[in-house]
């Protein structure tokens, strides 16, 4: 009797048997990240009593001066209304505090305090642990070439049909969505 093992394979190797590669390597890397993050959260759950974008907002607070919130803000994937209730939390915590900015009446500062820079720090070490550990079989070596690989790829906008001018871009059918204003439609 054969043990069937209770483990599916991972999406990124079913892509890279059948499908392109570079489709299979972002699979990976996005496999590769949802692992991390799982290591994140429990690591400063359990160490520091702190989610994931708690963190993010400390270690985004620079410890030696404050920081307006608008720029937090630019630097986490976090609705202002979201980073508004997160500061509250972490400021109940005295982590924290926010005062108005004084070149700014609308703006708000945050600045870390003793306690808040103190377990940024911790964090940050819990941090970097999970990364060095996730990279213990890669080489030095190894890991600058994949920081070189990384580096080489690009997004680039998926254009709108419309504006390219293909076919389909409104019910007429007309290439680009039907004449151009002012023109007439012949047939």
């Amino acid at each position: 009797m054969s043990e069937q093992s209770n483990e599916t394979t991972p999406v990124s190797t079913l892509i890279k048997r059948f499908g392109p590669i570079q489709i299979a390597s972002w699979r990976l890397m996005m496999e590769k990240h949802q692992d991390f993050m799982v290591q994140f959260e429990r690591g400063f759950g359990r160490r520091h009593g702190l989610t994931l974008n708690e963190f993010d907002t400390l270690i985004n607070s620079d410890p030696e001066k404050p920081v307006r919130q608008r720029d937090l803000l630019r630097s986490m994937v976090l609705s202002r209304s979201a980073l508004s209730r997160l500061l509250g939390r972490l400021e109940a915590r005295d982590l924290v505090i926010q005062s108005p900015d004084p070149d700014d009446q609308r703006g708000v500062l945050v600045t870390l305090t003793e306690a808040g820079a103190q377990l940024r720090e911790e964090a940050a070490a819990t941090n970097a642990e999970i990364i060095m550990a996730g990279f213990a079989g890669v080489s030095e070596d190894e890991a600058e070439n994949i920081f070189a690989l990384v580096s080489k790829i690009r997004p680039v906008p998926v254009p709108d049909p419309a504006e390219v001018g293909e076919p389909g871009g409104d019910e007429t059918g007309e290439p680009g969505g039907g004449p151009a204003p002012g023109e007439e439609h012949s047939s």
